[in-house]
Parts: C-alpha cells; sequence; structure tokens
C-alpha cells in the first residue's frame, strides 16, 4: 500500500506554512509506530466489518445498547476545532447554540479547553469516522493546515488501496481514521437478486450490507477504539455483557487481545489490548465521554447502583443529575464512568456513557447535516 505522509513545515521568516508530502510503502504496523496505540487504519476496517458480520450471525436482535449517538471532547481553542471538524473534515456545524458538528445522524459534542480548569482529552486509541468522500479531504488538507499550524494536526497515513483510508491527528493529538462512504456506494453488487427489494439490500453486497462502513447507509461514527491494559479484554467482555446485556464480538487474532461491543447497527467499541499504553495516556483520556442510548435503563439503573457506579458528572448538572432514581427518571439519563472487573472491583480504565432510554426525547433524532 502507498501511504502519503504530509508534515507542517512553519518558516517564521515569511510567515508561511509549506507542506512536505513524501510516498512511502506501509504497512499498518510500520504506521502503528507513529500511530501509537492504535491497531491502525486498515486493521480496523477489517475488524469493524467481521464484527458487524458476527452480530447478524444467529440472530438481529439489538440488546444492550441501541445507539451511539455523539462523542463528548474537550479541544483547543474553538477555531481550531472549527478548522478541523466543519472546514476539513466536512462535519456541518449544528444549528443550536451549541457547539456540536455533525456527521450523518452521529455528532461530537465540543468544548474549548479553560486554562486552570479543563485541558484537551485524547482517546487512547482512535476514533474511525465515514465521510462521504475521501479525495474531497485530500483536497482540503492544504487549505486548512495553515489555520492549523503549531497544534499537533498531521496527516499521518493515506493508504491509497482499493478501499481507501486517510489518518490524520487532529488539533490536540487524537488519532482519527476515515474511511469513503462512496467507496460503499461505487462497490454496490448484492449478491442475490430476489423479487423482495430488503433482502437485496440487506445481502453481501447491498446497501445496508455488514460489508459496508457506512453507518445505516450514511456518513458517521464508525467505531471507537479504546486502547486497554493487556490482559483486561475479558473482563471489560463480562462487564458489558452483564451489566448492559451487549453483543460482544472476540476478534483475537495476530493483533492480540480484542473485542468489539456493539453500540447500534453495524458501530462497535472496539477494545484492544495494548502493552504501551501510559498512565499519562489514560489520564489524557479522563473525562471523555459517549452518549448511548439503551432499551432497559431502569434495570441498568438498578444494576450499577448495586456496584456504586452511578456518576453526576459536575460539568453537567446544569442537564441532568442521576444521584436518585428520581433524578434519572426526570431527566431521562444516567451516567457512569469507570469500567471495572466485575469479579474484583477493580477499575480497569474510565470511558464515561452519558446512558439514556430509548423513550428519551432525543433517541434517535437528525441533527443538520449536508454532504461535503
Amino acid at each position: 500500500k502507498i501511504s502519503t505522509v504530509v508534515h507542517l513545515i512553519s518558516s517564521t521568516a515569511f510567515g508561511v506554512t509549506a507542506l512536505s508530502i513524501s510516498s512511502t510503502s506501509t504497512s499498518d504496523s510500520m504506521v502503528g509506530n507513529r500511530i501509537r496505540n492504535s491497531l491502525g487504519a486498515n486493521t480496523l476496517r477489517k475488524l469493524a466489518k467481521r464484527a458487524a458480520r458476527q452480530d447478524e450471525t444467529n440472530n438481529l436482535d439489538l440488546g444492550g445498547i441501541s445507539w451511539l449517538e455523539h462523542i463528548n471532547l474537550v479541544v483547543g481553542t474553538r477555531p481550531q476545532a472549527e478548522t478541523f471538524y466543519e472546514e476539513l473534515l466536512g462535519f456541518s456545524a449544528d444549528r443550536s447554540k451549541s457547539f456540536h458538528v455533525n456527521l450523518g445522524q452521529q455528532q461530537f459534542h465540543l468544548a474549548p479547553a479553560k486554562e486552570g480548569d479543563t485541558k484537551p482529552q485524547i482517546i487512547t486509541g482512535s476514533v474511525g469516522l465515514v465521510v462521504p468522500d475521501l479525495d474531497s479531504v485530500r483536497e482540503r488538507i492544504t487549505q486548512s493546515s495553515e489555520s492549523l499550524q503549531g497544534t499537533s494536526f498531521e496527516v499521518l497515513a493515506d493508504n491509497i488501496d482499493e478501499e481507501g483510508s486517510l489518518t490524520v491527528s487532529c488539533p490536540c493529538g487524537n488519532t482519527i481514521h476515515l474511511y469513503c462512504a462512496k467507496r460503499d456506494s461505487s462497490a454496490l453488487q448484492p449478491s442475490v437478486n430476489v423479487p423482495q427489494k430488503m433482502t437485496n439490500m440487506h445481502a453481501p453486497g447491498g446497501t445496508y450490507s455488514s460489508d459496508n462502513l457506512a453507518v445505516r447507509g450514511q456518513p458517521g461514527i464508525r467505531y471507537v477504539e479504546v486502547a486497554c491494559p493487556v490482559g483486561t479484554t475479558a473482563a471489560i467482555e463480562k462487564f458489558y455483557k452483564e451489566m448492559l446485556g451487549c453483543t460482544v464480538s472476540q476478534l483475537s487474532g495476530e493483533d492480540g487481545q480484542i473485542i468489539a461491543v456493539q453500540v447500534g447497527p453495524g458501530v462497535h467499541l472496539i477494545y484492544s489490548e495494548s502493552s504501551s499504553v501510559t498512565s499519562e495516556d489514560y489520564n489524557a483520556m479522563e473525562g471523555v465521554h459517549i452518549c448511548i442510548y439503551v432499551p432497559s435503563f431502569k434495570s441498568l439503573y438498578d444494576r450499577l447502583s448495586d456496584k456504586n457506579l452511578l456518576f453526576t458528572n459536575p460539568r453537567f448538572t446544569h442537564l441532568d443529575t442521576c444521584d436518585t432514581w428520581e433524578e434519572a427518571m426526570a431527566s431521562r439519563t444516567l451516567r457512569f464512568k469507570d469500567i471495572i472487573d466485575l469479579d474484583t472491583g477493580d477499575k480497569i480504565l474510565e470511558l464515561e456513557h452519558e446512558t439514556r432510554p430509548m423513550k428519551h426525547g432525543q433517541y434517535m433524532k437528525v441533527p443538520y447535516y449536508v454532504p461535503k
């Protein structure tokens, strides 16, 4: 595979930013030396597709978590985040007063860092996004790069193969793997041809095939990869199965112990064991939260309460609290942040889950989004 690496080079004498572009033969293992704690775009694409196929092997039930709506991150400055997410990646600015950016039917909720209060957050692994067209993103790199000078923005890998992927570092250092929804559309060729239209659309090669990376047929958040300590995926799997009733796929192979937790149709949390993750990495991720929807809200509340895992986030008390069932029911939200070993009670890692019932008023909302 050919990988194009783009570096920002600052020239203070002329006040400009130049682009240095080099092409090399790159595999995920080679790229991984520079993209620490991530399995790499191509490996993750294969794992995400395999997990989606496993989800549908025996039944089509969607228990546990029905939808991943958004990721909440503290970022650097707002202008830098707007340049990266909106101008470069092609997210649409939400029409609300909040700093939300939209991709398909999912969102990033962003908050600029405040000195002495909050600092930018970095996910230990990566986020996999499906955008309408990778070539359009590539064309916007040059025009966006000058505004991102002095940040952690970098094009880390550009895999020009049959399916294609692009890996970038956001201005704060988060690794983002990008995939092309357009490639899914151009490859559509259902493996069956029967009178039933829906059968054709869900068959391999169809619009809604699990072989596609698009989220429900459109751009969106395909996966969140979380690098976790060696020897913990079994306990993480048990946590999601017993506490939330999730479908979990075991994807272990040459890459080590890996699991994928289903968090919506074709959407996953991918936990991969990594010996290179440091305590500083975990500290940098603290405060990141994902927003999910569940079908069994009250029973989940009770299970979390029994384990003393409920969490009212002081940053969001203007939105919701969950110290009592009455509070959680009134705001239709509960939160927990610690993933624990259910056998020992030990904390494995922190990833806050803002959790809502499917009867929440914003379930499956359709945010403002214009593909570009």
